[in-house]
């Protein structure tokens, strides 16, 4: 169990990091994108939250429960990967502009914001442990594991296909 834990732990570090490192990627030509691109996220949050608790099937009073953890730390999350997001962008101006107090402030950033998302994950952890059963919590961990593979597995495809097409 804390081996599966540790690899959804990994899971979303690696998310973390890789929506970090591309920020300003990002922000290059997402600006027309955003409202697409926060469609799309909404639509994956519904599709993960509608099977988890289908996989899970619990009661009414602890899918209410789980519902309301998932979604404050969903708003969390995106709190962190944007102040993540800001930094990382800073540090690229800091470095362009040979700014070394700014660079070296801004790492501490980013290694509190790489702190305080590890604990935020614990945070979450916990506190779903203290909803499911131990039934449950395994099919939590199961399906976050399968859900992760198959969104990088799509993600991926999406890469390939944006490589494939001509620019305009």
């Amino acid at each position: 169990m804390k081996k599966l834990a540790g690899v959804v732990a990994a899971l979303c570090l690696m998310m973390f990091f890789s929506i970090t490192c591309n920020a300003e990627a990002e922000t290059q030509n997402t600006d027309k994108k955003v409202p697409e691109i926060n469609k799309k996220f909404k639509a994956m949050k519904k599709e993960r939250r509608e099977k988890l608790l289908k996989a899970l099937a619990p009661d009414k009073e602890t899918s209410a429960k789980l519902v309301a953890v998932m979604d404050n730390y969903d708003k969390k999350r995106h709190e962190a990967r944007k102040s993540a997001k800001d930094n990382i962008k800073a540090l690229r101006e800091a470095v362009n502009n040979k700014k070394a107090d700014a660079i070296k402030d801004l790492l501490g950033k980013i290694e509190a914001d790489h702190s305080a998302f590890k604990a935020m994950m614990e945070s979450e952890k916990t506190e779903i442990k203290g909803i499911l059963s131990e039934e449950q919590q395994a099919k939590f961990l199961l399906f976050m594991v399968d859900f992760h593979k198959q969104h990088r597995k799509s993600m991926s495809e999406e890469h390939v296909q944006k490589k494939a097409q001509p620019k305009e």
